[in-house]
């Protein structure tokens, strides 16, 4: 019988690697044991999202199971599942969804997804309140371009428009009048990044590298603001997040003396072919070495270098390192086999220079599996003063 993947409710960057680890090396459909809900840590509800997509995607028929949901209590279980983007796009991305007791229960999941979706896009989503806000775009369904990231027309929505998006939802997160100025400050660079980085999503990561419609997957957006608690001993952002050490090292150097201070995480995340596999209109990676695909990755960083052949574009991935550099901030990306980060507080930008990354650390010293799409994890100080 094939293992079932079992997603726990504190998974870190470095468990869901383990996940992708096991499915790689499974054949066959395999069933994706799901939780009812999991713990917020930065950059861990986008690999698990990579993590569903690389899933769906390798499956005949995606088989979703519910951990603690009954089929006599699955309706409250169920709005506990939708109401985060990993529950959400779960049972969006499964042909089947069964209760903890294997009942059917595909019919009640599909339309509570639904009417989540619908509150998506009109902002009433629980994972839109307060410091959280996510677009999700389903792409092969009826709703693949949401009015929050697009305009009637379906193209995506400008810069001047995803700036202002940012504006509203960061200050609908602040009543500090000082945090709000700062935030402000920053908006206009994080309208760039997002502009840049999900256009490419619309672009380049709906169809296959053949061009043909990806049947299972999902793009969009995640940005959550995350504070430090002086409060809780032992709790604290870095600790945290301690085992995915690169990111700990990012936050303790922003976190103040005092133990005041916080970090913006945004998200941009795909299931298409990913960065090489697009760039270089392959299907499998494991014709190339990876010590190519590492120089082709980073060659999509490079100033015009695009997989369109037009010069004046392919500035996208170039124009967010610029704008994170600005800000201090931390980048993380995981495409194909690659997982790669750069802390720009540490390792400045500078124009016209080869594109560096450093290698995140590998889990259990074994490569890197082969993932769906592309994620991009961009983390930029704010401090609380």
């Amino acid at each position: 019988m094939t293992k079932a993947i079992r997603v726990r409710v504190d998974e870190t960057i470095q468990s869901v690697e383990r996940h992708h680890a096991s499915l790689q090396a499974s054949s066959g459909d395999v069933p994706m044991w799901l939780p009812t809900n999991t713990s917020e840590r930065i950059g861990t509800d986008v690999s698990l999202l990579q993590l569903l997509m690389t899933w769906s995607q390798k499956q005949t028929a995606p088989r979703l199971c519910i951990r603690g949901a009954l089929k006599k209590d699955a309706d409250v279980a169920l709005d506990k599942v939708c109401d985060n983007v990993v529950g959400l796009s779960a049972v969006t991305l499964s042909k089947s969804v069964l209760s903890w007791d294997k009942k059917d229960i595909g019919p009640q999941a599909h339309k509570k997804a639904s009417q989540r979706v619908d509150e998506m896009v009109e902002e009433r989503a629980k994972f839109q309140r307060g410091s959280s806000f996510a677009v999700l775009c389903f792409d092969g369904t009826s709703k693949p371009f949401p009015r929050n990231l697009y305009y009637a027309s379906g193209d995506v929505l400008s810069r001047r428009d995803l700036k202002a998006l940012f504006n509203k939802r960061l200050k609908l997160a602040e009543s500090n009048s000082a945090r709000r100025d700062r935030i402000e400050d920053v908006a206009t660079r994080l309208g760039v990044i997002l502009f840049e980085t999900f256009r490419n999503t619309h672009q380049w990561a709906r169809t296959t590298v053949d061009g043909v419609p990806i049947r299972r997957s999902v793009r969009g957006l995640l940005m959550r603001r995350y504070r430090q608690h002086p409060a809780s001993p032992g709790q604290g952002l870095e600790t945290r997040h301690e085992q995915d050490a690169p990111m700990a090292e990012f936050i303790a150097t922003h976190i103040e003396q005092t133990g005041s201070g916080g970090v913006l995480e945004l998200s941009v995340f795909d299931g298409g072919p990913g960065l090489v596999r697009r760039s270089r209109g392959m299907h499998d990676l494991a014709t190339l070495s990876l010590a190519d695909e590492r120089a082709a990755c980073l060659a999509c960083f490079d100033k015009h270098n695009t997989s369109s052949g037009m010069v004046h574009r392919g500035i996208g991935l170039y124009a967010s390192m610029r704008e994170l550099d600005q800000l201090g901030g931390f980048l993380r990306l995981r495409t194909g086999r690659m997982s790669l980060y750069r802390n720009f507080h540490d390792e400045p930008f500078r124009e016209d220079t080869p594109t560096s990354f450093s290698d995140w650390p590998l889990q259990d010293g074994q490569p890197n599996a082969s993932v769906a799409g592309t994620v991009l994890t961009f983390i930029l100080p704010i401090p609380e003063v």
